[in-house]
């Protein structure tokens, strides 16, 4: 399963997340990070220019790395675009600060950006052609958009939430079609950009009508296959063992958390915890969307 874990880079550049307590690692301990994530099997990275010094870091590391090995990080990479964006000068400066050859992938950060600017498309499939890129992805929120983008002949990878509460009961028709439609599907918030890890104390009034979900999820944990496991665990391998997704995108902010998501991944998932979780709802599904948390 390891080969389908990438790696955000959001955490490297920015603090990011709901329940991030240790804010944005130093230099030292970025480099750490990515050295336990390429020594720990982790061979793509998700990254983008919004995501602070992140890209940098990157670089510094595969420019260390290059001491012992030629290897380097797929990176997968997000762009944001307008009418002005000019991806035939800026993809070569993003390469330069990565010291990367090419990407994996490269994103579209909205998925209205892919009909509003056709004048990108063109430079993408150039890309493509020059061997500087590989796919060509977007990020999308809604099945709506999931379905847009896989009747799309432009777009290869469609990236989308997907967690224990944003689920296959929500998710699963949308991304049947995708699949059908022959796109690869990678996921991200895969733990809900770590609410689930949230005490009760500490969890946000806002949110509240997510807790006993949440708090459902954790009784599963200690009565299912899962007792000797942890809700990372669960939300990790359910989102892996699924056959319809090929890449999970996952975020830490420490060595040590990278650890623990290492440790996590299992051999297999009993397909009947997948329909207990699959069973549960929220009565409010915007409140999936970490768009939302802070209007």
């Amino acid at each position: 399963m390891l080969h389908k874990l990438v790696l955000g880079t959001v955490q490297l550049g920015m603090p990011y997340g709901i329940n991030n307590s240790s804010g944005q690692p130093s230099e030292e301990e970025a480099q750490a990070l990515l050295h336990h994530a390429w020594f720990g099997g982790i061979r793509t990275l998700d990254t983008a220019d919004a995501y602070g010094t992140a890209i940098e870091r990157i670089g510094h590391f595969h420019v260390k790395h290059d001491e012992t090995s030629s290897e380097r990080f797929r990176i997968i990479a997000k762009f944001h675009a307008n009418s002005g964006t000019q991806l035939l000068t800026k993809t070569p400066q993003t390469l330069t600060n990565l010291h990367a050859q090419s990407l994996t992938c490269y994103q579209y950060h909205r998925f209205s950006d892919v009909s509003a600017f056709p004048h990108i498309h063109t430079q993408l499939q150039t890309l493509k052609a020059q061997g500087v890129i590989e796919r060509v992805g977007v990020s999308v929120y809604s099945n709506e958009e999931i379905l847009e983008a896989a009747a799309s002949p432009l777009i290869d990878v469609i990236q989308f939430p997907f967690n224990l509460l944003d689920n296959m009961r929500l998710r699963g028709e949308a991304m049947l079609q995708a699949k059908d439609s022959g796109k690869e599907l990678h996921t991200r918030s895969v733990f809900l950009q770590g609410l689930f890890f949230k005490s009760a104390e500490n969890f946000p009034a806002k949110l509240a009508p997510l807790q006993p979900a949440i708090q459902r999820l954790h009784r599963l944990c200690k009565s299912s296959n899962f007792a000797a496991g942890t809700i990372q665990e669960l939300a990790l391998n359910y989102a892996l063992h699924n056959p319809l997704i090929d890449a999970v995108l996952f975020g830490v902010e420490t060595a040590s958390q990278l650890t623990e998501t290492l440790g996590a991944v299992r051999n297999d998932f009993d397909p009947a915890l997948a329909r207990e979780i699959e069973a549960l709802t929220v009565p409010d599904h915007q409140l999936l969307n970490p768009v939302h948390w802070s209007s």
